[in-house]
């Protein structure tokens, strides 16, 4: 006891190199427990620390101060991932030796998701390796990150309530992250009008210097949001896949020769398209219907499809961040290659588009559906000059599977 009474001093003291004495806790080497095979309690570590600088040269390993750190703080019931279950009986017997108050551990399965990893370690090789920007980064499976994607507190609630508690190994689908998301934002959301990919639309017999107020919806799912006034003119701004020169079998939206409606606004007919030299569509002309103001249709005129606007002298430009799910595979540890393998390249791609002129005036963390597009809310990085707005999640789009299968074919 002397002996090993004065090793631990000299350990402490710095006496000794990094990895050259440990302590150890003696038990029954032929436990069949291998956790309670004289386990390591302290390890030298010469680096300061955050509180004491200097002062210690040896640390506690986790099994050792984890009981004594529940003990302490009054915990109760210390609530730990399966992994730990092994773990137990050395954390009781230590507080047993000691003869201090013993909380209770519980395991339980960790909470994995499909499309990201949630080991700690894993995160900070991402953040470190600088292949997502900080542990705020939208992708990131932290709290944090949600947060700044736009989640809410209520729906990570319900996700988790869902999920429920488990003892064995499963992994989530993010999916159902999404539609606890999609399902409260669209509860609580206001909508806007915005255009991500922006194509010019120039309605011909609109009169040049007319400027008219629609009157918008807020939010159809609380009528106490109330309506706002947009801005409508004769040069608009839609979205490029709203459009086709030669469209598709049920393709509903513009085209030459057809007419849809504009959200709020009026019915308006394709006459002809303006190219650039390489051959591109840069502009749309159509006409519009001075009698269909607000939806009225005369004379029972029916159309297959609303699309979304902004005015073009109204609209502000602004940075769009679109984010996809960070890994390429459902579960990216699978396999041989790791999970830095399989990271997909088109987690995020920004744009610049035009949102309709209220959308200037938000602060960091408010949220938004954009109709037809999707959830997005406030970055922090947005200025007066340039607002930034991330994708949290999008809207179920029929046109874009309907699309995608005949692509398959």
């Amino acid at each position: 006891m002397e002996e090993n009474m004065d090793l631990l001093e000299r350990m402490k003291n710095g006496e000794f190199p990094d990895g050259s004495r440990v302590l150890r806790a003696k038990i029954d080497m032929a436990n069949p427990n291998i956790n309670l095979r004289d386990p390591v309690m302290y390890r030298i570590l010469h680096e300061p620390h955050h509180r004491t600088g200097t002062k210690w040269k040896i640390y506690p390993l986790y099994d050792w101060s984890h009981g004594q750190n529940d003990s302490m703080e009054g915990i109760t019931h210390s609530l730990c991932s399966i992994e730990y279950e092994n773990h137990r009986p050395l954390y009781e017997w230590f507080l047993e030796q000691l003869g201090v108050f013993k909380p209770r551990q519980i395991e339980f399965a960790r909470l994995n998701m499909t499309y990201t990893v949630m080991s700690k370690r894993k995160l900070r090789r991402l953040v470190e390796e600088k292949h997502v920007t900080d542990w705020d980064d939208p992708r990131m499976p932290t709290l944090r990150a949600m947060r700044r994607r736009g989640y809410t507190a209520e729906a990570v609630l319900e996700f988790i309530r869902r999920v429920g508690v488990a003892k064995n190994y499963s992994i989530s689908d993010v999916s159902l992250l999404e539609a606890c998301v999609r399902d409260d934002l669209n509860k609580h959301s206001l909508r806007r009008m915005a255009v991500i990919k922006p194509l010019k639309v120039v309605i011909d017999n609109y009169p040049d210097d007319l400027v008219e107020e629609m009157e918008a919806v807020n939010n159809p799912e609380d009528p106490s949001a109330g309506t706002r006034k947009v801005p409508f003119s004769k040069v608009l701004y839609i979205e490029q896949d709203d459009f086709r020169e030669t469209p598709p079998p049920k393709y509903y939206r513009l085209f030459p020769g057809n007419e849809v409606r504009l959200r709020y606004a009026y019915f308006v007919k394709c006459t002809h398209v303006v190219k650039n030299e390489a051959g591109d569509i840069i502009e749309v002309h159509c006409t519009y219907d001075p009698s269909t103001r607000g939806g009225d249709a005369p004379e029972g005129r029916k159309v297959k499809s609303t699309i979304h606007w902004v005015s073009a002298p109204h609209a502000k430009e602004a940075e769009i961040r679109i984010y996809d799910r960070l890994f390429t595979k459902e579960n990216p540890e699978e396999g041989e290659d790791g999970f830095l393998a399989c990271l997909n390249p088109d987690s995020l791609k920004v744009s610049m588009g035009y949102v309709e002129p209220q959308l200037a005036l938000t602060k960091a963390g408010d949220r938004f559906q954009f109709e037809r597009l999707g959830y997005f809310c406030t970055d922090p990085d947005s200025t007066d000059d340039k607002p930034v707005f991330n994708l949290t999640v999008s809207l179920k789009d029929t046109w874009a599977k309907i699309e995608k299968s005949n692509k398959s074919k």
